[in-house]
């Protein structure tokens, strides 16, 4: 022990001897033999204060008899081939390497298991590959010596290289599979739709332990085993990423369309299941999602967009318009054909125009008189109209304006009746507007006082509808946590909804949260708002039926399946009938992080050094009292003798 601990260990023996005699010499009867039931409490305080001290305690013993154990990775990592050309698997070849140890903890997961030599299963099971549990559990078995079986790809080895040092485990590692160039796709991103006939763009991020590996090809193929597009890609050092972008031209039908993106290389890569990763991409004849034009740089958008997205089965675009033309924002930021801009904004649902002001363009003047649906944020200092609409903006006032809680008669009444509005910031710039048969959501006072004006108008003309912000900063309200970004994510869903009221195709969002997940991961589904219950279905490329279930309102389900191809089949219900359904593909990748190389090159080393620090520690102190079981069994025994020598000399 240290002088520390030894200190601590005299101060609380003195402490304990001295209590249990003041105990029975002052709160007991004077009766024969009460000195020994206050030896006994005092060595059993003792005992646990040494417990809770955790001294080592000698291993002579045991490292006579030289007990050793097997760590074996079983993550997914060890399934690949051992080599080039190889017929075993790094699994295979370490099952045989613990044929001679009594048995070995499978390790991966947060929970290990032992299994005896003769009992390995056939294939790893984890995804991910963790070292920390496994020793915490071989040092509770009473093990004091490990050997790790492991193809390196470990991904806690600081807190498994702590919780060794600290249990005083002798550490050694049998690492496979070394020197073998890796390189593997870590992330994919991807177009959600792209209309036919127009470029999808693809980001792919490459990871690798690779020595002597300079670049590395990169595909897209589509289902039919066409290459769509390939570029070359630098390989990245050892735990840094290279990222490469790849853009195709989308045909055929409108659909869902297949992909694969994957490295195509020849220097012995064993691994393959992180070299392809699979995306879709939706090709529509027409944008269903709304198209936000901005033509002044704000927050607005930011927040605007995925609000908006919310009440359509396809994401909108959004542009920021700048002095050179059109720039993309969200996942393809880059420019942008202004022929594309404008045709997209021509045929969507809904068009959004924001910082829309006297002096706008005419092609921008063109769109709001043609729209069907219009959101406008208006901007500038004077007023103007809206060609074709007969509504007309006046000039901006100012000061500050806070939402009243006064909530006036609208579709959206209901969804604003409990409006938190002396927590929400003011808005800007309020403007009035001139129009037949409008409605307002929400009103605002200036200062607080006053007459409460507008913040938002609403109507239709001749069966279209449109929505006027008459006020600038509702972002700020999106800013907040809790009721001002809910209270902004209620009102701009509510008018995108009733603007798209009779524009949206089909029912209830029946769609997967994602198309393509990794092993081991969930397809997963929401029952829509509006609907009682949902049902599931999903099938293979034979056509049998592989998982099936329901939610009710508000729930989720959650599929977990093996690696493949599926087909699902959605039905949403109210008042027990089907009001929507849907259907689509949907795939579980062979792909899982665990599979990627990992950033570590030096692991044999760094154990190797582990090893001679932790049989240093176990030729000096052996193991953690804390760790054995026989101080337990002694403070129950002494605790039960010192009663039972109580009831003897009759003590209560």
């Amino acid at each position: 022990m240290t002088p520390a601990k030894w200190f601590l260990l005299t101060i609380g023996g003195a402490a304990f001897i001295g209590y249990a005699a003041w105990w029975y010499r002052t709160r007991e009867e004077p009766v024969t033999g009460r000195g020994w039931a206050a030896a006994l409490r005092a060595a059993t305080l003792l005992v646990a204060w040494l417990i809770l001290l955790n001294p080592s305690w000698p291993a002579a013993f045991e490292r006579a008899r030289g007990r050793e154990v097997a760590l074996l990775d079983a993550s997914y990592s060890m399934s690949r081939p051992s080599g080039e050309g190889a017929v075993a698997s790094l699994w295979q070849l370490a099952g045989d390497s613990v044929a001679r140890f009594e048995g070995a903890w499978l390790f991966g997961g947060a929970v290990p298991r032992f299994v005896s030599s003769d009992s390995i299963p056939e294939a790893p099971s984890y995804s991910e590959s963790r070292l920390a549990p496994a020793l915490r559990a071989a040092a509770r078995s009473g093990t004091r010596r490990v050997t790790v079986f492991t193809d390196g790809e470990i991904r806690d080895i600081s807190e498994a290289g702590e919780e060794a040092r600290r249990l005083g485990l002798a550490v050694s590692v049998h690492q496979m599979g070394t020197g073998t160039p890796r390189v593997g796709i870590a992330e994919l991103s991807a177009s959600d739709w792209v209309e036919v006939g127009d470029t999808a763009v693809v980001r792919v991020e490459i990871v690798a332990a690779a020595p002597g590996l300079d670049s590395v090809d990169v595909q897209v193929v589509d289902d039919a085993g066409v290459v769509r597009a390939s570029a070359r890609a630098p390989v990245p050092t050892v735990g840094r990423f290279s990222a490469v972008r790849l853009a195709f031209s989308v045909s055929g039908r409108a659909g869902r369309q297949r992909y694969v993106a994957r490295l195509s290389t020849s220097v012995g890569d064993t691994e393959s299941r992180d070299d392809e990763r699979v995306f879709y991409v939706r090709t529509m004849e027409r944008p269903a999602g709304p198209v936000l034009i901005s033509l002044r740089p704000d927050w607005e958008p930011s927040f605007l967009l995925p609000n908006l997205n919310r009440v359509t089965e396809v994401p909108g675009s959004a542009y920021l318009w700048l002095a050179n033309g059109p720039v993309g924002v969200g996942g393809n930021y880059g420019p942008v054909q202004v022929s594309t801009v404008l045709r997209r904004a021509r045929s969507a649902p809904m068009l959004v125009l924001h910082g829309y002001a006297a002096n706008a363009p005419q092609w921008a003047r063109e769109l709001v008189r043609t729209a069907n649906r219009l959101l406008v944020f208006p901007a500038g200092e004077r007023a103007f109209e809206l060609p074709g609409w007969g509504i007309t903006v006046g000039a901006p006032a100012g000061a500050e304006w806070y939402a009243s809680s006064d909530i006036p008669q609208s579709p959206l009444v209901l969804e604003l009746g409990d409006l938190p509005a002396q927590q929400l910031p003011p808005l800007l710039r309020v403007r009035t507007v001139r129009a037949d048969r409008t409605w307002t959501p929400l009103t605002v006072r200036r200062l607080r006082r006053g007459e409460a004006v507008p913040a938002i108008v609403a109507g239709s003309v001749e069966g279209r509808r449109f929505v006027v912000a008459t006020a600038e900063g509702y972002w700020r309200w999106a800013f907040r946590q809790g009721t001002g970004r809910q209270l902004y994510r209620t009102l701009w869903t509510g008018l995108a909804g009733w603007l798209m009221e009779g524009r949206r195709e089909g029912g209830p969002g029946l769609d997967p949260q994602r198309f393509v997940v990794t092993r081991d991961q969930p397809l997963q589904w929401t029952t829509p708002g509006g609907v009682d219950s949902m049902s599931l279905q999903l099938v293979n490329a034979d056509g049998e039926g592989m998982w099936s279930g329901s939610a009710g309102a508000g729930d989720s389900i959650d599929a977990i399946l093996a690696p493949g191809q599926y087909s699902y089949i959605a039905r949403a219900y109210r008042d027990e009938r089907v009001v929507a359904s849907a259907s689509g593909p949907a795939e579980v990748e062979r792909f899982a992080p665990e599979l990627l190389p990992a950033s570590a090159s030096n692991l044999g080393e760094l154990f190797t050094a582990l090893s001679v620090a932790a049989e240093s520690e176990v030729g000096r102190d052996g193991r953690q009292l804390a760790t054995l079981g026989w101080p337990y069994l002694l403070l129950i025994a002494l605790f039960c003798t010192e009663w039972a020598v109580r009831r003897l000399i009759g003590l209560r």
